[in-house]
């Protein structure tokens, strides 16, 4: 289904966990959210969990392609884990999912933390050989403050993201082409399509319409509905 709203008409209501849309605690469907005077309200109804986002962007040739310069970035964000309590998180719900002694719980955990430790120097590593791999990124254009970043993805990443850019993860499986749209085929358009969950990132868009006013930012959802 193509072109539904990012945000929605009417005042949005927010979802709890306790709504009959919400299963087993964890909201689901697709939700669409709106800033009011005390915060983001999110209306959550039956629809997608995974967004599929195409934005166009035109204008002067000079502010356009300052526009790509700025836009792209590593596509890494460091959260800096701490790596004995990522053990310890993982060692306490092996416990309680029914591990069958400690030393397997243990071994669970050592094995778990040292694939994600492995991962994440893979990706450091690679964001510090590429600083611009990646042609969209949002902490590129709205940088996560080092305070964020120090508390942690769980503890405040994932509320300021979504208080700053509309999404509560990093958008992901980015990728860029230059488009010509006018009869002489002179003009250029920058699409860049992305995959976000859940909703678009509707409050990076109004911070780069607030940052680049001479351009023009067109950005077109497409829903995956599952069967």
């Amino acid at each position: 289904m193509l072109g539904k709203p990012i945000l929605p008409q009417t005042t949005a209501h927010p979802a709890s966990a306790s709504s009959p849309l919400a299963v087993g605690g964890i909201l689901t469907g697709e939700a669409v959210s709106k800033p009011t005077a005390a915060g983001n309200a999110v209306w959550c109804g039956e629809g997608p969990s995974f967004v599929f986002n195409r934005l166009e962007v035109s204008g002067p040739d000079e502010r356009l392609y300052d526009f790509i310069g700025s836009a792209s970035g590593p596509g890494f964000v460091d959260w800096r884990p701490e790596w004995h309590s990522v053990y310890e998180q993982i060692y306490f719900e092996a416990v309680r999912g029914g591990a069958p002694t400690r030393e397997a719980a243990e071994n669970l955990a050592r094995k778990l933390r040292d694939i994600l430790w492995r991962r994440h120097e893979e990706e450091r590593v690679r964001a510090e050989m590429d600083s611009h791999g990646v042609p969209l990124d949002l902490n590129a254009l709205i940088p996560i403050p080092r305070s964020v970043l120090r508390k942690g993805f769980v503890e405040a990443g994932q509320d300021w993201m979504w208080g700053n850019w509309g999404v509560r993860w990093p958008i992901r499986r980015v990728t860029f082409a230059i488009e010509r749209r006018d009869t002489n085929g002179v003009k250029p358009i920058a699409v860049f399509r992305f995959l976000s969950e859940d909703w678009s990132p509707w409050i990076a868009l109004l911070r780069m319409r607030e940052r680049w006013p001479e351009l023009s930012f067109n950005l077109m959802p497409s829903y995956l509905h599952m069967a």
